[in-house]
């Protein structure tokens, strides 16, 4: 009886040091994560026709966080939209620029929120832009006559690359550089129709 218990007991503790040993904080590898997806910071990176917003956003020192992930939305304005933004300041090129223009630039086109165009109502975004100033939304028809999302009363986005999603937000590709709003408070309140008997009220005392 006695050589019974004991091989039981010996039985039970070598299980005991097996599960013991075999515990491991090493997760299986087979559960690893494998990315695939494309960031912000590579979608400029991999389309040439940003090329100009892509050099703006690394001399801000801002590809890190759009390689991160996150949820944001960028509106990335063509090399295009950046020779006309160089021509109006009486510049040839982002050489021209200083780091602090590049910061501001870099900032304005980023919001910290996904925004897809059919979530974009008149008046403002809800969110403000890294730069902490409220893009001003509104809607028309494009030059072939496709109705698209115009920001600050000028750019609008590139109907044929709206909506391009990546890992880390959304892409809305524009037409032009945005200025960073000068707009006060009133101003972004009388654009917000969703207060505008509020705003009424507020005019008429």
């Amino acid at each position: 009886m006695k050589k019974v218990k004991y091989f039981l007991m010996t039985t039970l503790v070598t299980c005991a040091l097996g599960m013991v040993v075999s515990c491991s904080d090493e997760p299986d590898t087979s559960n690893y994560y494998t990315f695939t997806g494309e960031m912000m910071n590579e979608y400029l990176e991999n389309h040439s026709e940003f090329s100009e917003f892509a050099a703006i956003v690394k001399r801000a020192g801002m590809m890190e966080l759009l390689s991160a992930y996150g949820h944001y939305t960028c509106f990335p304005p063509t090399n295009e939209a950046f020779q006309a933004y160089y021509k109006k300041r009486g510049i040839s090129s982002i050489d021209q620029l200083t780091d602090a223009d590049c910061d501001t630039i870099a900032r304005t086109h980023l919001v910290g929120n996904m925004y897809a165009t059919s979530e974009m109502n008149d008046g403002v975004l809800t969110t403000a832009n890294m730069n902490r100033r409220y893009i001003e939304v509104s809607h028309d028809l494009d030059n072939d006559s496709n109705a698209v999302v115009f920001l600050n009363r000028s750019a609008h986005i590139i109907f044929s690359m709206q909506d391009d999603s990546v890992e880390n937000g959304i892409m809305q590709p524009i037409t032009e550089v945005l200025e960073s709003s000068n707009s006060m408070l009133p101003d972004v309140m009388k654009l917000n129709p969703n207060i505008s008997i509020f705003y009424s009220a507020l005019v008429e005392t």
